[in-house]
Order: structure tokens, then C-alpha cells, then sequence
């Protein structure tokens, strides 16, 4: 058996009409068991009216209805769950909320490069305590640290070899970007923020490891990342030149 195409399960959900879809929606957003009361709180609408359409997405195959096992006097519950093969009923665009925003941030910003790394940086720093006690890491587990968790936010990184960074730095190759179809329309904001979400890392994580600079796009689909890790002589700020 073939499986259908998107278009055909999303028309499938669509012919389910409003409320129907709705209540598909919910079990769908709730991602565990629920009862009709649940669903029925949950978009305002009668229990009765719940139940119904709770009932024939089960009929339908669409989801799955199971009584709750319980050992006490009273009746048992009954709860729903939409079932893995059911087409998604409803429907998010992340890519349109960076779409909207990074428009907003090149229209009326005065500087939206810099605006764009701060907006990283704040979600780096965020990133980086939520991810354990934080700390001065020696410089190599900082932009590991770093490495692992673009990957985990989808941006396909590792550290490569390169001779110019090999005894005071660090290469970091990136050959996917999760926001390479609004960068492409919004470079500077994107890859702004991208720099921004590596140097909050690294500044919550402490050590002597900064981004030196990001090089966007210098093939299709790769970016490269160049980190210091070595501390700067004394009186230089991490992101100026050293004097000459």
C-alpha cells in the first residue's frame, strides 16, 4: 500500500468539516489520551457535541477510544487518541512567523544586524542555562557544547580541521540552516541571529572561546564559523582586532 500524499491527507482533514477538524486538532495538539470533557473545556464547546465528533472520528478510523482502567467504584472514563495515520488537522508555518518578524526588523530597524545578534545572543545565554549549571568550560567543550546544540536546533555542524585555526581556534562547518529560505531573503538579520545564539553559548558558558566571525553562504547550503580559543592579550576586547 502506497502512502497517500500530503495534499490527499490534508484534504482528507479538511472534509471533515470545521468542528470535526477541531477536535481532531485538539487530540492531535494534546498528544496523550483525553476525554471528551477534556477536548469539550478545551475549545468551548458542549460535551454532548465532543462526544459526538469524538465518536465518529472513531468510526472513521481517525482516532481511538479507550476505557480507562480503574479498580475503584465508579465508572471507568473513557479516553480518545488520534491515531497515528490520521491526516494533520491543523496547520503551523514557523517559517512564516521568521518570515513576518525578520521583514518587520529590515523595515524599521536602524541597525538590524545588530539587533538580530542580540536577539541570538538573549537565546543563546537562555539556551546554555537551560542546558545544565554552566560555568568556565575549557574552550574545546565550549564550542563542542556549541557544535552539539546547532545540531540539535537543526543546523547540520561539526568542527573540521584548518590550519589557520588549528593552534589558537576553531573551525565550524555548518551545511544546513533551518532558516536558509528566509535567509536567503534576509541574510544579514538570519545569520545575525545565528552568531548571536553561538556567542550568548559561549558567554554563559564562560572561558576564553568567542566567535571570530560567521561566513555565510560561501557555497550553497555552508556556512562557516571561525571561534577563537584562546583569551585575548589583556586591554582587547573580545570582537576588536588586535593592535598592530
Amino acid at each position: 500500500m502506497t502512502t497517500p500524499p500530503a495534499a490527499a491527507l490534508a484534504d482528507r482533514a479538511h472534509g471533515l468539516g470545521p468542528t470535526r477538524a477541531r477536535v481532531l486538532g485538539t487530540l492531535q495538539d494534546l498528544r496523550v489520551p483525553s476525554t471528551a470533557g477534556e477536548v469539550a473545556r478545551r475549545l468551548g464547546i458542549h460535551l454532548n457535541t465532543a462526544r459526538f465528533h469524538l465518536d465518529a472520528l472513531v468510526s472513521s478510523g481517525l482516532a481511538e477510544r479507550a476505557r480507562e482502567d480503574r479498580r475503584r467504584p465508579g465508572r471507568p472514563q473513557v479516553h480518545y487518541a488520534a491515531t497515528q495515520s490520521a491526516p494533520q488537522a491543523t496547520h503551523r508555518s514557523y517559517r512564516l512567523l521568521a518570515e513576518i518578524l525578520s521583514r518587520h526588523l529590515a523595515r524599521h530597524s536602524s541597525d538590524p544586524g545588530h539587533d538580530g545578534v542580540e536577539a541570538g545572543r538573549d537565546y543563546g545565554r537562555f539556551v546554555a542555562a537551560a542546558s545544565g549549571p554552566v560555568g568556565s568550560l575549557p574552550s574545546g567543550e565550549a564550542v563542542a557544547a556549541v557544535v552539539a546544540t546547532l545540531d540539535g536546533m537543526g543546523f547540520d555542524s561539526r568542527r573540521v580541521p584548518d590550519e589557520e585555526t588549528a593552534s589558537q581556534g576553531a573551525l565550524v562547518e555548518v551545511t544546513n540552516c533551518p532558516f536558509l529560505e528566509v535567509a536567503e531573503g534576509h541574510l544579514e538579520i538570519v545569520c545575525a541571529v545565528h552568531r548571536g545564539i553561538m556567542e550568548g553559548m559561549l558567554e554563559e558558558l564562560g572561558g576564553s572561546a568567542r566567535v571570530e566571525r560567521l561566513d555565510p553562504l560561501v557555497a550553497p547550503s555552508r556556512c562557516v564559523a571561525r571561534f577563537t580559543t584562546h583569551a585575548r592579550r589583556r586591554g582587547v576586547a573580545a570582537g576588536e582586532p588586535p593592535p598592530r
